[in-house]
């Protein structure tokens, strides 16, 4: 009997420590048959005519990875008053019209869906054009700041130092003397990148699988190619875009855990969510996870700008680090002017690690994707607005703009009366 007691006592710790590492399950999704019609192919499916079929039917062109928690979901509840959007009232920043925000969306930034949180409870959720509380949506850009945020609790964890080279933490790297500058900062803070010609840009994209061209050896066999590092720092980086800068930020997180980045997601960050649906990660033909292939349903998304909330009001320890937080919402000062990659915005906004640092109001931010997509965050007022749209831009001043008079017109309403 006891010889059975000793073998249970060190069968239990076993058994948990298998449970607990099921508890994330990535599953191969492989690219789907499925014709996508004689009008789209994989060289125009991200064309700003096919956005809606694109950035949700992704499946279509390219393989993913499924990321499943298997935490209880939680349901977002119903705030108790709803937000009615066509009877709010805000000025459209391209005519100077007073016109309701439900137009504003749907007309001025070709709105799909839209969730707005207050006090983590759902004050208004709407949808347009076919797309449902379950669709993912890639999020493109969008998923640079999310790397910059693992980074960011990789450093809090003592996994990477921000000032030690990239490739102290990538030995297949070792050889690319162009990496020695390029350090775990440079790379979280996303404000500087390598110069690179349009050329390069088409071949990084083939390597990935975005469109057409050589892929066979995947993302990583492109990243270390003899030389491909020796070049100079860009003088004028498209700040919030990702390139093969953000690939090496990808490629560091799963050389630092030891696993692959989707496991990493899930476990320090996507079952902290709760999520109601899966997530999917978009890979090339080798299974690499790439640097903008993360695509959420709009209502974790939502999920994602409630976490940072939590993570700042928590007297608890949490794994997103404080100091990320901070820095992210602490005051820009004065400011002339914003940088051109910003205009539209109120003075002072700025990136920093990806997000955008907002001018005007204090400790407020955003995510900022390509084509609408976009999270604001606002911390004061624990209010979250997470945006799907087609705009058929990548990004320009009026979209972000119209982006900020939603935004203001939908916190000022969700306030209690007196306090707008």
């Amino acid at each position: 009997m006891r010889h059975w007691l000793t073998l249970l006592a060190l069968m239990v710790p076993w058994a948990w420590t298998l449970h607990a590492a099921e508890e994330c399950v990535i599953e191969p999704v492989t690219r789907s048959t499925r014709d996508p019609g004689a009008w789209i192919d994989q060289d125009n499916w991200l064309a700003p005519e096919n956005l809606r079929i694109g950035l949700q039917s992704f499946g279509r062109f390219m393989p993913s990875l499924k990321i499943r928690a298997t935490e209880t979901a939680q349901m977002l509840r119903p705030a108790s008053r709803q937000l009615e959007l066509d009877k709010l009232k805000a000025r459209d920043p391209l005519d100077q019209q007073p016109r309701d925000v439900g137009f504003l969306l749907a007309t001025r930034l070709y709105a799909d869906g839209l969730l707005v949180l207050r006090d983590g409870k759902v004050a208004s959720e709407r949808y347009w054009n076919g797309l449902v509380a379950q669709d993912q949506r890639l999020l493109l850009g969008g998923t640079r700041p999310i790397l910059s945020l693992m980074g960011a609790m990789a450093v809090a964890q003592g996994k990477l130092s921000p000032d030690r080279s990239i490739i102290r933490y990538i030995p297949a790297l070792s050889g690319q003397t162009g990496l020695r500058k390029l350090s775990i900062r440079r790379l979280l803070e996303g404000e500087s990148s390598f110069d690179w010609s349009s050329n390069d840009v088409s071949d990084w994209l083939a390597a990935g699988g975005w469109n057409t061209g050589n892929t066979a050896g995947g993302i990583r066999a492109w990243l270390n190619q003899p030389g491909r590092w020796d070049r100079d720092f860009s003088p004028n980086p498209q700040l919030g875009e990702v390139g093969p800068d953000s690939d090496l930020l990808v490629w560091a997180l799963a050389e630092a855990y030891r696993v692959p980045l989707t496991r990493t997601f899930c476990q320090e960050l996507f079952e902290k969510l709760r999520p109601e649906s899966a997530a999917l990660w978009l890979s090339d033909s080798q299974g690499t996870e790439l640097s903008a292939g993360l695509a959420l349903s709009l209502r974790d998304f939502a999920r994602l700008g409630q976490l940072l909330i939590d993570a700042r009001n928590s007297n608890r320890r949490h794994k997103v680090p404080n100091w990320f937080i901070e820095t992210l919402t602490a005051s820009a000062g004065l400011r002339i002017a914003n940088s051109p990659d910003l205009a539209g915005l109120r003075k002072g906004s700025e990136y920093r690690y990806g997000f955008v640092h907002l001018g005007g109001a204090p400790n407020r931010i955003a995510i900022l994707g390509p084509y609408g997509n976009s999270l604001y965050v606002d911390f004061d007022r624990r209010l979250v607005i997470a945006i799907f749209a087609a705009y058929p831009r990548k990004h320009s001043a009026g979209m972000r703009a119209t982006l900020e008079q939603v935004w203001d017109m939908l916190g000022s309403a969700t306030q209690p009366s007196g306090k707008r």
